[in-house]
């Protein structure tokens, strides 16, 4: 095993110790097997700053927050401006095909992404709808019913050809509650 690999592991190991991740006798006896009975001054230093899963998480949080920033950002364009409509539509639609191609490059490396980049997809796609339905077509309400049964039925496709459940049953729910209100309301 190369050294920076087993760097690598031995700086996860203290960390996993610092944070109590694990118990201390585990971690103690994986960094003895990892360290060969080489130098185990690990326990004394304890370089968890260069753990990997430090890292990770540090840059995890800001990529979270800034999706949820241009997420949020252009929901509330979406629902607030109302001079200039075809601009927030134009470029919500660009930031959804942006975030499903990037989800795709993702989803090959089993990214924690990929399904945060989607959820971000469905939600500004079922705003768009909302929005080209109260600008274009605000007086007929079956267009409004139809985005939406569109709307779910993707939720679910995407949800059973990537198998993520909460996107399953968002869509069967979402079909679900659309069809009774039609059979309520129209029928």
């Amino acid at each position: 095993m190369s050294l920076q690999r087993k760097q690598i592991i031995l700086n996860e190991i203290a960390f996993w110790k610092k944070n109590k991740l694990l118990p201390e006798h585990y971690c103690d006896f994986l960094i003895a097997l990892y360290a060969q009975g080489e130098n185990t001054g690990m326990e004394e230093k304890e370089n968890s700053s260069k753990a990997l899963l430090a890292k990770d998480r540090k840059s995890n949080t800001i990529l979270f927050t800034i999706l949820g920033v241009i997420t949020s950002i252009l929901l509330a364009s979406l629902l607030f401006m109302t001079t200039i409509v075809f601009l927030p539509i134009i470029v919500s639609g660009i930031t959804i095909i942006v975030f499903l191609y990037i989800a795709i490059k993702l989803v090959k490396n089993k990214s924690i992404f990929a399904p945060l980049l989607m959820v971000c997809s469905a939600l500004l796609l079922l705003a768009v709808s909302f929005k080209v339905w109260e600008v274009y077509f605000m007086n007929y309400p079956s267009v409004l019913i139809c985005l939406i049964i569109g709307n779910c039925s993707i939720w679910l496709i995407s949800g059973l050809l990537q198998k993520l459940v909460y996107f399953s049953i968002s869509g069967i729910v979402g079909i679900t509650f659309t069809v009774f209100y039609l059979f309520y309301f129209y029928l």
